[in-house]
């Protein structure tokens, strides 16, 4: 009995530091985002694309780079996420099933397509940049960051390496395809917002169901230890409520903006104390691996466009192996079909984890 009376007390005074903790930061939070929030604004100003993303983001990357990274906002993250996977999973009307079977050429074409750049990536890291090979193939695998560094540090990798090159083709893919589908595309990603109601506009319930589903699909995600669970899980029970006509709830334009700007800074966190020496010898190939896959990207989009018609834009989306996350929210912001998206990019991280677990049992 008194083991069990010492646990709770070390368990209530283990919250109790970690809710003291979390006071004492929200200072800090509040800089950051207030500083976010002014970066989107001039980005906004100037006229850039996808503003509330990467306007935090690029300021999160410099100050990092600077070793004066902003507050990381740790315990929001996960649910900022999640209320983005129930925006994407509200793309998901009664005739998701019809586009699926659109889609369906797409969909396997991007199985040999996602094992192809995996191991052109490989041989990328592992022959031009003389990575070892652990840190070649993780480096290659274009899945989740922290899914990757986990399998990583599993695998004896260069855990450092592994982390910096994921996040340099995750960011250089998030900048460049709005910058292109702005200024070559014409399409209107500066200062843009998605297409939903005001959070005034909507209504209590809608509230309710967009928060509930919000946590019963990341909980359920958990439970079935689904990877990237605050997202996915969200997403498809978002997807399946919408879908059968249940609810048309949206997430408020206000909650994305507070969402991009948290992942902004999040992303841009992964970058705290690189030096010159790691951006020379590590970060350049990861932006010249980033550039390979956007043209490769591109060229599968605008064939399979020809093939399927289906629209360009969103296979461009679908195939860019940037963070489901960001491209979803792209798609949110343009209009396009976010289900077309959200299924590639849920497709390509399975193959990928699944890929990586079969490396890992084999080697």
């Amino acid at each position: 009995m008194a083991d069990g009376a010492g646990g709770k007390d070390t368990d209530k005074a283990a919250t109790a530091v970690a809710g003291a903790r979390w006071m004492d930061s929200l200072p800090q939070l509040g800089l950051a985002y207030a500083a976010g929030l002014s970066a989107g604004l001039a980005f906004i100003l100037v006229g850039l694309p996808l503003p509330w993303m990467l306007g935090p983001l690029s300021l999160a990357i410099g100050l990092a780079a600077w070793g004066k990274p902003l507050a990381q906002p740790s315990a929001v993250v996960h649910p900022m996420r999640s209320l983005i996977g129930v925006a994407i999973g509200s793309s998901f009307g009664p005739d998701v099933l019809a586009k699926a079977g659109q889609a369906a050429i797409s969909l396997a074409v991007l199985v040999p397509y996602t094992l192809a750049i995996t191991g052109l990536g490989f041989l990328f890291f592992r022959r031009v940049a003389g990575f070892d090979r652990p840190t070649s193939f993780f480096s290659a695998s274009p899945a989740g960051l922290a899914d990757m560094v986990m399998f990583a540090e599993s695998a004896g990798a260069d855990v450092r390496r592994v982390a910096l090159l994921q996040a340099a083709r995750v960011v250089t893919i998030v900048f460049a395809l709005p910058f292109w589908l702005q200024f070559a595309g014409g399409l209107p990603l500066g200062g843009a917002s998605p297409k939903a109601l005001h959070l005034w506009q909507v209504s209590a319930l809608d509230l309710v169901t967009i928060g509930l589903l919000a946590w019963g699909g990341w909980r359920i995600a958990d439970r079935l230890g689904l990877t990237g669970g605050s997202v996915v899980g969200p997403m498809l029970l978002s997807g399946l409520v919408h879908a059968a006509g249940l609810t048309a709830a949206k997430v408020p334009v206000e909650i994305v903006v507070l969402a991009q700007v948290t992942i902004g800074i999040s992303i841009g966190a992964q970058f705290k104390g690189i030096t010159l020496r790691e951006f020379v010898t590590v970060m350049s190939w990861g932006l010249a691996y980033a550039v390979i896959l956007l043209l490769i990207a591109g060229g599968f989009a605008y064939g399979l466009a020809l093939a399927t018609g289906l629209d360009a834009t969103s296979l461009l989306l679908s195939y860019a192996p940037g963070g489901q996350n960001e491209m979803a929210i792209i798609g949110l912001i343009l209009g396009v079909d976010v289900a077309l998206i959200a299924l590639h990019h849920l497709l390509r991280v399975v193959i990928v984890v699944v890929g990586a677990q079969i490396v890992l049992k084999r080697v």
